[in-house]
């Protein structure tokens, strides 16, 4: 079981940065110790319902071809990246070590990182006890550090940490969920209403526009308030002369001329670690049923939360939960040329829901639009 005091020594312990992965910890233990049979069951046991993916370190040299093939071939001819695919896998042998940012983006479309080995980082670790227990011993002279459990052959093994048995798949599996559960309870969920566009086909500022009772950027504002405690307006610095929105948090847009995708990183970089539920400001169907229901379905490990749009099958990305570990991928993609953060929901993992009013989500660009919304709304006020 779990207890709540283990979940706070989670938290103490955990350390903002990652090596592979926002979601790691490392499975270590000297040879013949059956990490790899238990990370297999363990791996078994969670991938109905997880996308896990494995690290191995090897401290000998390795080979992942076989002699004869194609890609062995190419390989020993000197290539260095060797890779191949097909629809359902794709390989790659690369020389070296993985670079820097290769070893932060990786493994990002998986939901957790499990490794093997690595016993002499500072990663997380559960540690397998061999038989003659010689890895307590390189522990007690504290030549492995950061140990979130024990697994063992024996029925119980005193400590300061928590110990299972290695037939114990289902509390080891539980202890796993827990842990990644407590990192991400540690990252916060804010608001942001993206209101720095230059409103070009509208001629007038979006944000200051009334289909309610107040400028529909302070709409959206309060009505991501009622489900979050923080929320800021996204803003050009200097948009409003007239000091429009000074009453509210606000986020000063530091990547100007890409569009939302601008606001959304400068917003994440403003708050390194946080996840951010972003809505537009051209929104005025928007409700609190649409906001709650994504709040409901969102999965942390994805990369995103969104509705599908309604009138084309693709993710709606200006009404959606941006989780932190996809910053990486939306930088990536801005440095590919593609402006919009939809291309990089389509080319992420993430939870795709269907739109509970098919016209919540409708933006409004032009005059025509906006007097035509705007009269409906009135209507349905006074129905």
């Amino acid at each position: 079981m779990i207890t709540q005091n283990m979940r706070s020594e989670h938290q103490h312990h955990v350390s903002s940065s990652f090596l592979f992965h926002p979601f790691e910890i490392a499975i270590c233990g000297y040879s013949n110790s059956g990490k790899t049979t238990l990370i297999s069951r363990l791996i078994n046991k969670l991938s109905p319902r997880y996308q896990i993916a494995y690290l191995k370190h090897d401290v000998h040299r390795f080979e992942m071809d076989k002699e004869g093939k194609d890609t062995f071939k190419v390989w020993r001819a000197g290539a260095s990246d060797v890779a191949i695919s097909d629809q359902t896998h794709t390989a790659l042998i690369h020389k070296g070590e993985p670079r820097f940012f290769e070893k932060k983006s990786q493994f990002l479309d998986s939901d957790f990182l499990i490794l093997e080995g690595y016993k002499n980082t500072d990663l997380k670790k559960i540690i397998v006890v061999d038989k003659d227990k010689k890895i307590l011993e390189a522990i007690e002279k504290q030549e492995i550090n950061n140990i979130a459990a024990y697994v063992g052959q024996e029925a119980e093994l005193s400590g300061d940490r928590p110990y299972f048995h290695r037939d114990d798949i289902d509390g080891i599996c539980g202890f796993l969920e827990a842990y990644f559960q407590d990192l991400v309870s540690q990252a916060p969920l804010y608001g942001l209403v993206l209101s720095g566009g230059l409103s070009t086909r509208m001629k007038q500022d979006k944000a200051l526009l009334t289909y309610h009772d107040k400028p529909q950027a302070e709409v959206s504002y309060h009505l991501l308030s009622e489900i979050l405690d923080k929320v800021f307006i996204s803003s050009r610095e200097g948009q409003w002369p007239r000091n429009h929105f000074s009453h509210l948090p606000q986020i000063h847009d530091r990547f100007q001329g890409f569009g939302p995708m601008g606001g959304i990183l400068s917003a994440m970089t403003a708050h390194p670690g946080a996840a951010w539920f972003v809505v537009a400001c051209d929104l005025p169907n928007l409700d609190y049923r649409s906001l709650k229901a994504i709040i409901e379905n969102r999965n942390p490990f994805k990369m995103a939360t969104c509705f599908k749009n309604a009138h084309q099958d693709w993710p709606e990305p200006l009404c959606a939960i941006y989780e932190p570990k996809i910053k990486m991928r939306l930088f990536e993609t801005l440095g590919a040329g593609f402006l919009c953060p939809r291309k990089t929901l389509i080319n992420s993992p993430i939870v795709l829901m269907d739109q509970i009013e098919k016209s919540s989500l409708d933006n409004i660009n032009s005059l025509v639009e906006y007097e035509t919304t705007k009269l409906k709304i009135e209507k349905r006020k006074n129905a």
